[in-house]
């Protein structure tokens, strides 16, 4: 089985995974903005009582186990072969949802430099409507 070559090549990697997560992080901070303050809490007690404590354990059932998660959860209990199946399936999701995102960027960076009758570009005067 592979392993990272050092402990910066696995934190660039992790952080590089999380790139496209900003919306979760800003989510909070525009809803508090907007008067919606009294969901910062729960959001922030779910976060470091569920969402920490899951990752460090899916993260360190991998380091122990040295398997994918399906494996891994259930070297730790049989019934807990969901747990890595669930995780599994949310990443798959996850790439779904992501290519259709990058498709729509596509579409709209190739329409952004189509020329139309008059020669000109789509967002040529009116570039604040476009933008």
């Amino acid at each position: 089985r592979e392993r990272w070559s050092n402990d910066v090549a696995f934190v660039l990697a992790a952080m590089g995974s999380a790139v496209g997560l900003g919306n979760f992080w800003r989510f909070p901070a525009t809803a508090a903005a907007n008067g919606g303050g009294q969901f910062f809490v729960p959001y922030l007690l779910s976060l470091f009582l569920i969402g920490l404590p899951l990752l460090l354990l899916e993260l360190s059932a991998g380091q122990r186990f040295q398997s994918n998660a399906f494996d891994a959860f259930a070297s730790i209990n049989a019934r807990a072969k969901g747990v890595g199946l669930a995780a599994s399936l949310c990443g798959t999701l996850l790439v779904i949802y992501y290519m259709a995102i990058i498709a729509w960027t596509l579409v709209y960076f190739v329409y952004s430099f189509q020329v139309n009758g008059e020669g000109q570009l789509p967002w040529a005067g009116r570039e604040a409507a476009f933008f």
